[in-house]
């Protein structure tokens, strides 16, 4: 792909970190993945494919407003049970006013973002997009591989996890079932949403109302037809067009506060549309979080050029 003369991030980035709408920041981290690795290799492909995005919303709102800086990879280590911390108290330092936004890297590389951002926004709720819960105490091996990312999370953050909810989930261990049930967190799978789009994004929008909310997003949530550069592979997923009017809807009525997606393998993708869905997610929840702070006057004064 010719990407000659166009800049990072569909020429926003140049921000300050300080100042920053956007703080952008990469965890090239796979050591979690039990199936197929190759997610480490994500922040720098989804980075240099970026140039290639327009700066405009798919609504036509235009994104020029927004600065976006971007700190580069930041590392986990070999191991993200001893890793996770370094990470997590680096991103905890952006400023709370600037959406994060963090490209993995395996899912437990959430385990850091979730733990800065309840530093960052202690009320934060989280809308975790994804085919598996990753709830399990213990799965394939271990206690911190991708099957335990989010029972980790809640862990280490001490986040409550009635504060979660999980769309798009249709792979389980019974064991998540039980957690789930006993917890108090959301579920909507995939079928929920495949049956009722509609009520279903409202379900969620109604839990999130009025809070902030961090979005952790595994592209596998996706069908593979859409996403087929991912770890597990899940049959029965969204579209690409699905998940994001279920973003849209599902936070119309809260404040993205953060944006994480994980899971992309170049290795197993088939000509970068995994990498391009995961840029055109990204550039979406951008535009709607653009919405947001420009009715809240919060948007900085900065303008991106191509």
């Amino acid at each position: 792909m010719n990407l000659d003369g166009l800049r990072p991030w569909g020429g926003l980035a140049g921000g300050s970190p300080e100042s920053a709408d956007v703080v952008v920041a990469g965890i090239a981290y796979d050591g979690s993945a039990v199936y197929r690795k190759g997610a480490a290799l994500a922040p720098q492909r989804i980075r240099s494919l970026s140039a290639a995005m327009p700066p405009v919303a798919e609504d036509g709102r235009l994104l020029t407003g927004l600065q976006v800086a971007d700190l580069g990879d930041l590392d986990a280590g070999t191991d993200i049970e001893t890793g996770w911390s370094n990470v997590a108290e680096r991103l905890s330092r952006v400023p709370p006013a600037a959406l994060l936004t963090v490209l993995g890297g395996d899912h437990c590389t959430a385990i850091a973002t979730l733990a800065a951002e309840v530093k960052r926004h202690p009320d934060v709720a989280v809308l975790w997009v994804d085919a598996h819960p990753d709830l399990c105490e213990f799965s394939r091996g271990g206690r911190w591989t991708c099957g335990c990312a989010l029972r980790r999370a809640l862990d280490v953050s001490g986040l409550d996890p009635a504060r979660v909810i999980i769309a798009g989930g249709r792979d389980y261990d019974p064991e998540e079932l039980e957690f789930i049930g006993a917890n108090g967190v959301l579920l909507v799978s995939a079928q929920d949403l495949a049956r009722n789009p509609t009520l279903s994004a409202e379900k969620i929008a109604d839990r999130l109302a009025g809070q902030s909310v961090h979005v952790s997003f595994d592209v596998d949530v996706l069908d593979p037809a859409f996403a087929p550069g991912t770890e597990i592979p899940s049959a029965g997923g969204l579209s690409t067009r699905e998940a994001l009017d279920l973003l849209r809807t599902a936070t119309d009525r809260a404040t993205i506060v953060g944006f994480d997606v994980v899971e992309v393998s170049p290795p197993f993708d088939s000509g970068d549309i995994t990498t391009f869905a995961a840029l055109k997610l990204i550039f979406e929840v951008w535009g709607m979080s653009l919405l947001a702070r420009k009715a809240a006057g919060q948007l900085s004064k900065g303008h991106g050029k191509r």
